[in-house]
């Protein structure tokens, strides 16, 4: 979980930014774990609908609304006050829940003096906004949505922490899919191996979802795991996150099942692999994210197979997938230290499938730290 400091202090770094608001309203379930630490388990029945909104005062109050069915994890949130409503007894007929939660989040405003009212355009709730407006249609709107993009750019510590236990896990299944993956297993089978072995890693029951593709079934880019047959020979394609607290890693690597690499397939996992290490060398903070791309671009002209390259080169990481900054040709995105980057050069072979390697990088003042270890080898 995140930490008491580092959530008080993400809130006042967005509270300074937009000192010209009276109170900011928090409703996105990714930015109330980035702010107060508050995580609906998604394999709980009392998360089922369930949401919480979290109110900031600019003079640094903040209260989490959450109903009392999912008490237990709003009380591990890091905030000045938590107020957890009946919403189900087991007695009586429950009320529409998202209109519960507003009205009671609405009791908490309905006697503050609000001016400038900081929002989430795509996700504040339009009960609040339409409410309050109905009451004080002078109150003016703001919103906080770019502030919190480039806020998130930045890793705090406590985000680090289980971005780096994500990564461990990933590692773990993939250490394990190289012994136990083999012929004559589905794609669901090699699933159960992976995420056997990321949970029991982790010690802890998170998501985990990515690509678990074999043979031309790939070519596609991927995608969950079938009942498809692997047969010896085929290319294999992992690329997978395991979701911790919501933060994550994110990384690839294909290789041939019980079997060798043909010629052909090796010179392009090379050749991927190569145009990683070229990337590698323009990761830095202020550089441009088009830099970075047009790096994975020529390392794979000067071969001549840039048409096989038909995807990003690679994406920011955190509480979403994919994140800025994005690494295309038209990016207009710049590194900044703090940056949590996924870098993934990749080849698509007619009726083969998907050749794909990628690691996961922090920016950091002097360059970079690769933060992934998994083996990028073929056979």
């Amino acid at each position: 979980m995140l930490t008491d400091h580092g959530c008080r202090a993400r809130r006042e770094r967005l509270l300074a930014t937009h000192s010209e608001c009276d109170w900011i309203i928090i409703a996105d379930p990714i930015h109330l774990m980035y702010l107060a630490n508050f995580y609906l388990d998604p394999f709980v029945f009392r998360s089922v609908n369930a949401a919480g909104i979290l109110l900031l005062s600019k003079h640094g109050r903040s209260v989490l609304v959450a109903d009392s069915m999912v008490r237990a994890q709003s009380l591990r949130s890091f905030v000045d006050e938590v107020q957890h409503p009946t919403w189900y007894d087991g007695e009586h007929s429950a009320p529409i829940r998202s209109v519960h939660l507003i009205d009671n989040a609405m009791k908490v405003l309905d006697s503050e003096s609000i001016g400038t009212l900081g929002i989430e355009v795509g996700r504040t709730p339009a009960g609040i906004v339409a409410g309050l407006l109905a009451k004080r249609p002078e109150i003016t709107l703001v919103s906080v949505d770019a502030e919190l993009a480039r806020l998130k750019r930045a890793k705090d510590p406590d985000e680090m922490v289980l971005i780096k236990q994500s990564i461990k896990a990933i590692e773990a299944g993939f250490a394990t899919a190289r012994e136990r993956i083999h012929a004559g297993m589905s794609e669901l089978d090699a699933y159960h191996v992976v995420e056997r072995a990321s949970r029991e890693s982790l010690g802890l029951l998170m998501p985990i979802y990515g690509d678990f593709a074999s043979g031309p079934r790939s070519e596609a880019g991927g995608g969950p795991p079938t009942d498809r047959i692997i047969r010896e020979g085929d290319l294999f394609l992992l690329d997978y996150s395991v979701v911790v607290y919501g933060y994550r890693g994110d990384f690839a690597n294909s290789w041939i099942v019980d079997g060798k690499a043909s010629d052909q397939v090796r010179y392009l996992h090379d050749a991927s692999r190569e145009a990683l290490l070229q990337a590698e060398r323009t990761l830095f903070p202020g550089q441009s994210a088009r830099e970075v791309d047009r790096a994975v671009r020529q390392s794979f002209a000067t071969k001549g197979i840039e048409a096989q390259f038909t995807s990003h080169s690679g994406h920011g990481l955190g509480l979403g997938h994919p994140d800025p900054p994005y690494f295309v040709p038209k990016s207009n995105d710049t590194l900044v230290e703090g940056d949590v980057v996924a870098i993934e050069p990749s080849q698509k072979l007619v009726g083969v499938g998907c050749i794909r390697v990628e690691h996961n990088y922090l920016i950091t003042a002097e360059g970079y730290q690769r933060l992934s270890g998994h083996a990028l080898t073929v056979d």
